[in-house]
């Protein structure tokens, strides 16, 4: 178990890496954490929150990779009291970011385990903040190719995409619900350090500014998965007329040699010796005038794309 002081000694920091569940609750009882927050502060698995009981404030994030696609999000608890701060961190689909860089740096909140939890959430949310950039461009590039006739979409980008819109909202809005629940007993907390309450006030506007992006990301996005169903219909469709063009221009050779094959005596052409090649070149005739009636409603050839 890592135990370690701020640079000036200000708070003890206590750091878990992809420890088991039971040291953490250990160590939470032994710093003397508020009792509702033992089971809350085991951290994963658990839904994104934040709360804040006796002057003790708990975190409980999601951490995502802004670069991949499609990334289950780490878990990341942050737990403050008087004079400590306890951190605990289990991956997701790539390693831990390391926040011991993090909570080290100079900021103006000074050395104190509130400061340090600033340090700590502020990096949380700069990932959600770059993910939702990243989701940005990607949603452009989804539009252009669900808007242009003569491009296939790729339908699981799509889904993909929808995927990460739904984690960063859900791990933002959580957050920013926590701040609006907890609003005065934050300030409470952060009264004696005013230029650190200007920060967590900034922080949570970003929180909101986040959800409203995120809620036209995704009404963007569910009219790209409209377009698409929509495409994807549409294609079925001109598959079906293409598919029963085809059987048409069969069928025409196929009822004529049906009538023919009745062997009638009066049929016509029939006493002719070269009636079998008029009979043959009026079939061709039938067939390549139903190809030309075809193509030219879209149903066949160049004009494939047409909706008539």
């Amino acid at each position: 178990m890592p135990s370690t002081r701020a640079a000036d000694g200000a708070f003890t920091w206590v750091e878990f890496v992809d420890r088991d569940q039971r040291d953490v609750l250990a160590e939470v009882r032994r710093l003397s954490a508020h009792p509702a927050m033992f089971e809350d502060s085991l951290g994963r698995g658990r839904p994104p929150r934040l709360e804040v009981l006796d002057g003790q404030l708990l975190v409980i994030a999601w951490d995502l990779d802004p670069d991949k696609a499609t990334s289950k999000p780490g878990d990341v608890v942050i737990l403050t009291g008087d004079s400590w701060l306890l951190t605990a961190q289990w991956d997701g689909d790539g390693p831990a970011r390391p926040l011991r860089p993090l909570i080290e740096r100079e900021h103006p909140s000074g050395a104190t385990p509130l400061g340090a939890a600033y340090r700590a959430l502020a990096a949380v949310v700069q990932s959600y903040e770059a993910t939702v950039a990243s989701i940005e461009n990607e949603l452009d590039e989804v539009e252009t190719e669900v808007f242009d006739p003569a491009v296939d979409e790729d339908y699981q980008r799509i889904y993909r995409l929808r995927r990460r819109i739904g984690h960063v909202d859900r791990a933002a809005s959580a957050l920013r619900q926590g701040f609006e629940t907890n609003a005065d007993a934050l300030d409470d907390l952060l009264e004696d350090e005013p230029t650190l309450h200007a920060y967590f006030r900034h922080m949570r506007s970003d929180l909101v500014a986040l959800a409203d992006l995120l809620s036209t990301q995704r009404m963007a996005l569910d009219a790209v998965v409209s377009s698409h169903e929509s495409n994807v219909s549409s294609r079925q469709n001109r598959d079906m007329r293409t598919i029963a063009a085809v059987a048409a221009l069969l069928a025409l050779p196929t009822v004529v040699a049906g009538i023919y094959g009745m062997n009638f005596k009066d049929m016509p052409l029939l006493h002719i010796p070269v009636g079998w090649v008029f009979v043959l070149i009026g079939t061709v005739a039938l067939d390549v005038a139903a190809v030309l009636v075809f193509r030219r409603r879209g149903w066949l050839g160049a004009d494939h794309g047409r909706d008539r």
